[in-house]
């Protein structure tokens, strides 16, 4: 008996333990180890332990706190003045049904003499994202502090204040708190996550792992390029400004200025509650922000302190949870693949199953330090997920399965394509090809230089490799040496002299794209299209930042240590030196092209743009172009933060939503030209 007690102990405070390792990668790191559903059911499982063992229940037990703490914080430390208590959290229906039953037995007990309560419950989105608290002062902002553990957050007022659409001052003069859910929308998570990829960085696994990740910077300005977004959900004052119902208090918010989802419905019974939860696990998909399930609460204010709370989240409310968009398949084996600059990472090779819409035979599987944590063997079955519905990945092997034929996955001490010896660089977890003439690493570099976004010159993976082959392309600055083969190229089979022609024009007009391009194509580790766009308005031209030390590129703001380093390695590569002089005698545009300062410039500098339709004056990329280099800005959908919207033909939805708005102005592609002139 004694024994068996022991033991009940020892897998309490083992489930413990591995509760607040969870805990710490998601608050403190922004990882989660394991899907929300096994960290709820693991969750769930010490509640049942402790309650049946309450000797063995503890005050720091993660059944009883909210968060992870602050245990590495990089913030000032700020109290709430009201505790930030989490949610109850359910999968299923009948659950539901359970809450509805004990909210109102609370009340029952309380208001004995009223036979019909009448529970009006409010059911709103669920945002997965970062838990924020703001106070204002007099309606101007003074404040902004994280959950963290519920009790303490960190302060984070200076990167709330890069969030546009968080006002900074209030439409009336009123002290209040507000909180809300910091997110990324899908959109912006998209295209942070292909900058990275261009720029071999690792890509954020979900939107809330990137909000998270940004909104902890050190730097403001990060937060304020990547465009996070901000939903408020809850005044903290409601009943000391006097309104009754938490929907009263969500139009008072609106009507001071914050951004809301819009998405509060009143349900009077939980049978249609459960009708509009089929309905949103359905339409959430067509939304531009993660959402992991719903928040049912009670609707009228004053029942709140007579339902009370648990130590760790309120009676009066719940929140039910979204099935994981995960699925489990087979994992048949790995590919180590070789990227530009030389980074070897693993690959899985799977049973093809369907995810999210599309049939996956491959995933990622990040680099082998993952492999290990994880503990992922081939011939393991494995949980995969698309990140933000784009990017495949390994999430998990289910070791329940294992059937003891399941074989280790070993790293190549060798690169899979020219065979040299690899390295792994101090500090980093990716194992590295270091041979300059490897053929992947060409390949990798010629794709990224002449890819839409760099130098866009047309032919695409197959021409490059063929030419690699044929030894036509032996380095970047080789495009333009091609038209001294033309008779050549022209005699290869599945081309012919038309698209040789093409290709040649293609070329000869990049020469003249601007500088921040040309620097980007480059495939400087860490340089993407923002540092090429920056680098390349700070230097003016290629000799002066080639002549650049550390210290003047840590001064330029947006520069770090890492990619400070990177640049000025890059200039002084021998190779890398030979290869920029080739690209200025083939005269490539490396100078900044001066401005005209006129007073057209006030219509582009600090506005947004967005074209739409068919065009028939401009390739979608010229506008963009224009733009930028007039000092505006391109965003990739309409909303309060566009300022002009460019129609071709058969606009469609964006041109009925921007007149919806009545904010955006609406060009022709005349009336566009006309601006720039």
């Amino acid at each position: 008996m004694e024994k068996d007690r022991e033991n009940i102990k020892l897998k309490i405070e083992k489930m413990r333990g591995e509760l607040q390792r969870h805990n710490y990668y998601y608050y403190e790191k922004n990882e989660s180890l394991i899907s929300d559903v096994e960290y709820d059911m693991l969750l769930k499982k010490l509640e049942k332990l402790e309650k049946e063992n309450p000797e063995y229940k503890v005050i720091n037990s993660p059944t009883s706190i909210v968060g992870g703490g602050i245990k590495d914080s990089k913030f000032g430390k700020v109290t709430h003045k009201k505790s930030m208590l989490s949610l109850a959290n359910t999968y299923n229906l009948g659950d539901l049904e359970d809450f509805d039953g004990r909210v109102k037995r609370i009340l029952s007990k309380e208001n004995e003499e009223k036979e019909d309560i009448g529970i009006d419950y409010v059911l709103e989105l669920k945002l997965d994202g970062i838990s924020i608290s703001i106070h204002y002062e007099d309606g101007r902002l003074i404040q902004a502090v994280t959950r963290g553990d519920g009790k303490v957050g960190e302060d984070v007022t200076e990167n709330i204040m890069q969030i546009k659409s968080i006002p900074k001052y209030l439409k009336e003069s009123v002290s209040i708190e507000v909180r809300g859910e910091i997110v990324l929308p899908l959109t912006e998570f998209r295209s942070l996550n292909k900058k990275r990829l261009e720029s071999e960085e690792e890509v954020f696994a979900n939107p809330r792992n990137a909000a998270g990740g940004t909104l902890r910077q050190k730097d403001a300005n990060i937060v304020g390029e990547r465009n996070l977004d901000a939903y408020i959900y809850y005044l903290a004052d409601s009943e000391e400004l006097g309104f009754q119902t938490h929907i009263q208090s969500i139009k008072y918010l609106e009507e001071l200025g914050f951004k809301t989802t819009k998405i509060f419905e009143l349900c009077k019974t939980i049978e249609y509650l459960e009708t509009r939860i089929k309905y949103w696990e359905e339409k959430r998909n067509k939304l531009d922000y993660e959402t992991d399930g719903l928040v049912i609460k009670v609707n009228n204010l004053s029942l709140y302190e007579i339902l009370g709370a648990t130590t760790k989240a309120p009676r009066w409310a719940i929140s039910y949870k979204f099935p994981a968009k995960q699925v489990t398949t087979k994992l048949n084996g790995v590919t180590w693949q070789v990227g530009r600059t030389g980074k070897v990472t693993p690959v899985a090779e799977l049973e093809a199953v369907e995810v999210s819409g599309s049939i996956v035979r491959r995933a990622s599987l990040h680099n082998y330090d993952e492999v290990l944590r994880k503990d992922i063997k081939i011939g393991d079955t494995v949980f995969i997920e698309k990140a933000a519905e784009i990017i495949p990945q390994v999430i998990k092997p289910v070791k329940e399965l294992r059937e003891g034929t399941e074989e280790e996955i070993i790293p190549p001490i060798n690169c899979p394509v020219c065979n040299s010896i690899l390295e792994k660089e101090e500090g980093l977890v990716n194992l590295k090809c270091m041979n300059p003439h490897c053929k992947a690493k060409l390949q990798g570099k010629m794709e990224y230089f002449i890819s839409r976004d760099a130098m866009n010159i047309i032919g695409g993976a197959k021409i490059v490799e063929k030419f690699i082959e044929l030894g036509f392309l032996k380095e970047i600055s080789d495009f333009y040496e091609l038209y001294l083969k033309k008779d050549e190229l022209e005699k290869l089979d599945n081309l012919g002299r038309k698209s040789i022609e093409k290709l040649l024009v293609s070329i000869e007009e990049s020469k003249k794209l601007d500088y921040s391009k040309t620097l980007y194509a480059l495939g400087i580790p860490f340089v993407g299209k923002f540092l090429g766009g920056l680098l390349s308005k700070e230097s003016k031209n290629i000799d002066n930042l080639e002549k650049m030390e550390v210290e003047e590129l840590l001064a330029i703001d947006g520069v770090g240590e890492k990619v400070a380093q990177s640049v000025y390695g890059y200039f002084r590569d021998e190779n890398n030196i030979k290869i920029l002089e080739k690209l200025k005698e083939a005269k490539v545009n490396f100078q900044l092209e001066e401005v005209d300062q006129g007073s057209h410039l006030e219509e582009f500098i600090g506005k947004t743009f967005l074209a739409t339709g068919k065009l028939t004056h401009f390739k979608r990329q010229e506008i963009k172009d224009i733009v930028e280099k007039l000092g505006g800005t391109n965003i990739s959908g309409v909303s309060k933060k566009l300022d002009y919207l460019i129609v071709g033909e058969k606009p469609g939805s964006k041109l009925k939503k921007a007149e919806e708005l009545g904010t955006v102005k609406i060009l022709t592609e005349e009336e566009f030209l006309e601006l720039t002139k």
